[in-house]
Formats: structure tokens, sequence, C-alpha cells
């Protein structure tokens, strides 16, 4: 296993990519983590290099950042991994939890991260419908910005990635106001592709 690179995605329902079915049409998951797989490797096979790469999903429907925490030492763990990626935080803040509540687990998750060897990177929370709820979004966005920002860690912008100028979860990106659609999902494909890229490289 030496030539693989491994990447763990470990958050909630977004990171597991559930998606409502229109109508009465039941829910199904869209393989966004297996489609930056695979483009990943398109590119490492491009540059020559001998290694390859495979993302594994931990994403659960409705988790926490605590229930990430809690399955962190055998979700995360015995992958090994080289890089971590974290999306968790919009369930905590729709239980009413503060962003003030919730963030330390987000430090401790980037901190387990970084005891086990892997570079952590942590994506914000995503906006919703609600353009009242987006300002408790952005609170919590603003404290993992800044602590990223003071301690060397990867942070990507989801959030205005997805939000429209009404300050909402734009339409095209979402079926039901809070899940993406394949669009919201094709959206944020390049930049975790490039935040990827610039991490392994100095594994290759």
């Amino acid at each position: 296993m030496n030539n693989w690179i491994v990447a763990v995605f470990l958050g909630d329902s977004l990171t597991a990519g559930f998606q409502q079915g229109p109508g009465y049409l039941p829910p199904r998951y869209y393989p966004f983590t297996n489609m930056l797989e695979s483009s990943l490797r398109i590119k490492l096979k491009e540059l020559g290099t001998d290694k390859d790469i495979v993302i594994v999903n931990q994403g659960i429907d409705g988790d926490s950042t605590g229930g990430m925490l809690e399955r962190f030492s055998r979700g995360v763990e015995p992958e090994n991994p080289h890089l971590v990626l974290l999306w968790g935080g919009i369930n905590d803040l729709s239980t009413r939890s503060t962003p003030e509540e919730v963030f330390p687990n987000i430090v401790k998750l980037v901190e387990r991260t970084k005891t086990i060897g892997a570079i952590p990177i942590v994506l914000n929370v995503a906006p919703v419908m609600g353009v009242h709820f987006n300002e408790t979004v952005q609170r919590m966005n603003e404290l993992t910005k800044n602590y990223c920002a003071g301690n060397d860690v990867a942070y990507l912008d989801v959030f205005s990635e997805l939000v429209d100028d009404e300050g909402k979860l734009a339409d095209k990106f979402s079926n039901d106001g809070v899940h993406l659609s394949d669009r919201g999902y094709q959206k944020l494909i390049p930049s975790i592709f490039s935040s990827i890229m610039i991490h392994i490289e100095p594994l290759l």
C-alpha cells in the first residue's frame, strides 16, 4: 500500500451525498467522492507518478460534530489516512446548539487528525434556504475560518460557492433547501480537487 494515498471524508449527510428525490421519489446518494477520486486518479496518471489515491467516504446522515468525534477512532484511524476532510456542523446548529458550543468540536477534530499524522482540511458549513439561519451559519464559519488561519489549517469556503445574492442556498444547487443537488456537488468538486492536489503534492 506504499503507493496509495488515502483520504477520508468525515461528515454528515452532505458528505454522504444524500439527496431528497423530487416529488414522491425516494432519496438517493450522489457519488461525488467517487467522482472526485476518479478525477484525482486521472490527474496522478497525467503527472506520471506511481502513486494512486482512494477516498473513503465516512458521511452519515444526521450526524453531529460530536458524533464525528465519537467515531473518529473506528471510522478514520484504521484507514491510516494522509488527509482527513472534515465537513460538519449543520446538524448541531439545526438543533439549536450555538456556534460557540459547536466550534470546540471542530478544533478537537482537527487536533485528532494531526495526532494521527494526517493533514486536516476543513470545509465550512454550507448555506441553507433560510436567510436568518444562515446568519448563525456565518458566525460559525467565521470562528472556524479564524481558527484555521491562525493555526495553518486548510480551510475551504463552500458557503460562498453555494450562496445566492439573497444570502440563501441557491435554488439551482439544492432540491430541498438543505441538501445539495447534482449541480451543487459539481460546483464544489473543483475546489475540493484543487485543495487535495496541493496537499498531496509533497507525497508524489
